[in-house]
């Protein structure tokens, strides 16, 4: 807990953007999501590693969103591919901009979709976060994993009511343009 905290200290002091170490790959915790098999925890564990290697390596620890397929099984059988990669930039990424995240998200039906990416800041969820997973249906679970390796999620579960989801979001909406400084 003390750890957590003095991650949120540091941030507060900071104005750049954390880059990637390999200490902070290392200690991305395996996570129990809830609404999510425990057969996939481990698979979650080294695409949340994955996303920062990646964006260590290949994006100057900007975000990176990785799109897997919970069906990962069924569509390897078919030849299809199961995950997708999108490098964005120091504040955003767009996973629809890589053409096999586009696929998994806007084509499948009965397909589980998650999106992982990276938050080079050190933030938890955006607003453009939290409007991604209400916008897509296929998208059951968000992943947001610092570039510290600290972990956050959202999923959607049975009780999940899109219409509540989007009157929260605009309450949210509205008191973020309303305040006048980054604490409000």
């Amino acid at each position: 807990m003390s750890e957590n905290l003095n991650d949120l200290e540091m941030a507060k002091k900071r104005d750049h953007k954390i880059m990637i170490t390999d200490e902070a790959i290392n200690k991305v915790p395996r996570v129990q999501y809830k609404e999510i098999p425990e057969t996939e925890y481990d698979n979650l564990r080294e695409l949340a590693r994955q996303v920062l290697q990646i964006s260590k390596d290949e994006n100057d620890s900007n975000e990176v969103a990785v799109t897997y397929s919970l069906q990962s099984a069924q569509l390897i059988e078919k030849g299809e591919r199961y995950l997708g990669i999108a490098l964005g930039a120091e504040h955003d990424v767009d996973p629809l901009s890589d053409s096999t995240s586009y696929h998994l998200i806007r084509a499948s039906r009965d397909c589980v979709v998650l999106v992982l990416h990276n938050h080079p800041s050190l933030s938890a969820f955006s607003l453009s976060d939290i409007q991604f997973l209400l916008r897509y249906e296929t998208v059951k679970l968000m992943v947001v994993v610092t570039n510290f390796g600290n972990v956050s999620y959202l999923v959607k579960n049975s009780k999940y009511d899109f219409e509540k989801a989007v009157v929260l979001l605009n309450e949210a909406i509205d008191l973020n343009n309303k305040a006048k400084n980054i604490k409000i």
